[in-house]
Formats: C-alpha cells, structure tokens, sequence
C-alpha cells in the first residue's frame, strides 16, 4: 500500500500561489520592480526564455531573440537582466521554489515491496518537476558544463551538495556498510537528472509512471541487492 508523502519537521512548506498576473515566476518578478507593467514584462521574457532555451540551449539562446519572443524592444530586456547568465539565475529562483520542496521530501530508503512503492511515489513527483522545469535545468545543466564560473553554475552547485546530502543521510540510514553514502548520493542524483534530460529531449520514449518506476527499482536493488518487487506501470 502506497504511503502518502509528507513533508518532515523542518522541511519547507508548499509555496504561496503565484499571483496570476505573473504567473509562476513571482520570487523573480518581485525582485526585479514594483510596477505592474514592469511585471507583466518580466513574466513575458522569462517565458520567452523557457522557449528559447527549449529550442537552442544555454549557450545558442540570444537575447534578442527572447526580447522578440516576449513582443519586447531588444533593450528592454536589459532594462531588467544583465545578460543570460542573470535571466538564468533569476528564473531558478522560481524554479527551485517549486523543485526543491520534492527533493527535500527524500522518504527513507527500504527494502521490499511497501519501500519500493513509497520510493517509487517520491521519484513520480520529482520526475514531474524535472519535466515540467526540463527547459532551465537542461540550460544550467549546459552553463555547468562549460567550466565557467558564472552565478548559475555557482547556484547550481549549491543546490546540488544540499540535495545530495539529504540523500546521502538517508543512505546512511540504511545501515549498508558497504556502500560510500556521498558517492551513493551522488550517483543517485545524477541518475535522477540525467534520466529526466534525456526524456525532456525525447531520447527516452517513456512515460513519466515508467521511468519513475524504472528508477526506484534500480535504486533499491542498487542499495539492497538481490531482485527488487516489481511496479506495474499504471494504466
């Protein structure tokens, strides 16, 4: 029988409903002005950008062509971001909001059928969250990979150690000696990721039930040995 997900002391609480008139980039809209019209424009451009990074990636997104996108002057843009680097950085702010909560809800790690469904239940949401973010996470994904040192890729790492180290303890808390808790964390969390981007490109022809599931027993034979019970996919 499934258990339903909730949230443990100290976890942060689901996040207020954006306003309608940004949508779901309120934490950014509300750090850059005040003015309804300035806004209604930011919210316009960080939509621009999801599409734009969709189609062409961190590095071969434009500026101009976000401006375009969102029906803006091409300086408009920088009247509110200071370059690519900055629009990413801010957006996050947003995405996270809505991302982190599912990562920090981690439920414990355990062996047989009852552990794989809670497993299996956590990695469901998560991998809904990846997807529905997969155009900005595959962007600082890409800014990471060129070695720079920009404030996305410096954000982005932080998240990275503060979620791997909620894994890393509940790894621990399996008892296994025989397995590295931060490498486990680690590899569990790049399997998480890199599983997600390949399905958001369209490399992985699953459903987001299959591949949840699909993760969750690897993870837990992964960390207990032997075969892990199966998950019939939904119908």
């Amino acid at each position: 029988m499934n258990k339903k997900l909730v949230p443990e002391v100290g976890q942060p609480l689901d996040p207020p409903e954006p306003s309608p008139e940004v949508g779901r980039w309120s934490l950014t809209v509300a750090s850059r002005t005040t003015r309804a019209h300035g806004r209604r424009t930011i919210a316009k451009l960080l939509d621009a950008a999801v599409s734009e990074f969709a189609s062409y990636g961190y590095h071969g997104a434009s500026m101009a062509r976000i401006a375009k996108r969102a029906g803006t002057a091409h300086g408009t843009v920088y009247l509110h971001f200071a370059d690519k680097d900055d629009l990413l950085s801010a957006a996050m702010t947003d995405v996270s909001r809505d991302l982190e909560p599912a990562l920090g809800a981690v439920p414990p790690f355990e062996p047989g059928e009852e552990g794989l469904a809670v497993l299996n239940d956590w990695l469901n949401v998560v991998c809904q969250k990846f997807q529905a973010h997969g155009a900005m996470l595959q962007a600082v994904s890409e800014a990471l990979q060129a070695g720079d040192h920009s404030r996305v890729s410096t954000d982005s790492l932080r998240r990275l150690a503060h979620n791997t180290a909620l894994i890393a303890d509940r790894v621990r808390a399996t008892g296994a000696s025989d397995v590295d808790p931060q490498i486990a964390a680690l590899a569990i969390y790049a399997l998480i990721e890199g599983a997600n981007r390949t399905m958001f490109r369209g490399q992985l022809l699953v459903s987001t039930d299959e591949l949840a599931i699909g993760l969750a027993e690897f993870i837990q034979r992964s960390l207990f040995g032997g075969e892990s019970p199966k998950l019939r996919t939904p119908a």
